[in-house]
């Protein structure tokens, strides 16, 4: 199993980039990325670090992310559509760290083409990480890893392990698709 296993030594944390966390709702995305926020700032300040959402629909879910921006102390900023996603990553080009909020989305979300879009039309920028749930079922894992394949994620973090009852479906899941983690959350 750890033969198989794919794992990377993810440098983020120590030379941070601009990462967009994409996933299904619910997935743990906003509470990984606060944790990738915090962990970096400790480490270079938060001067470094910069939250983006880009979630235009749901209040709660940017509330979410102002608040756990706030704890850290690191500015958060909005972009809902590919030219705005454009205009504030070029505005926080000095920061060391930017991580992006991307809005939960089922298959069935009319929503979830465009977002794919915004998103690919910045992938030399953007390095993509995949948010796997260790709660969620092998059928429903393996659906998530389809659904985001468009965006060529280079790696996934786990979420949700410490709930998990197994982590038998997450790790067939990445062992699968040769997804390598990246973190745990």
């Amino acid at each position: 199993l750890v033969r198989r296993l794919p794992v990377i030594d993810d440098r983020l944390l120590e030379e941070g980039g601009v990462v967009a966390v994409v996933g299904r709702s619910g997935a743990g995305k906003t509470t990984a990325i606060a944790k990738l926020a915090a962990s970096f700032a400790e480490r270079h300040g938060a001067r470094e670090v910069a939250l983006v959402s880009t979630d235009g629909y749901r209040r709660h879910a940017r509330g979410e992310l102002l608040r756990y921006a706030r704890i850290i102390g690191v500015p958060t900023h909005i972009a809902t559509d590919p030219r705005g996603l454009g205009e504030v990553l070029d505005a926080l080009g000095p920061r060391k760290l930017v991580l992006i909020d991307t809005a939960g989305r089922s298959r069935r979300d009319l929503r979830l083409a465009e977002q794919l879009t915004a998103l690919a039309q910045h992938g030399e920028r953007v390095r993509i990480l995949l948010a796997l749930a260790a709660t969620s079922d092998l059928a429903t894992l393996d659906d998530t890893v389809r659904m985001f394949a468009r965006l060529k994620p280079g790696a996934c973090v786990l979420t949700k392990v410490d709930e998990a009852e197994s982590l038998g479906a997450a790790l067939s899941t990445v062992i699968r698709y040769q997804l390598p983690i990246a973190h745990l959350s």
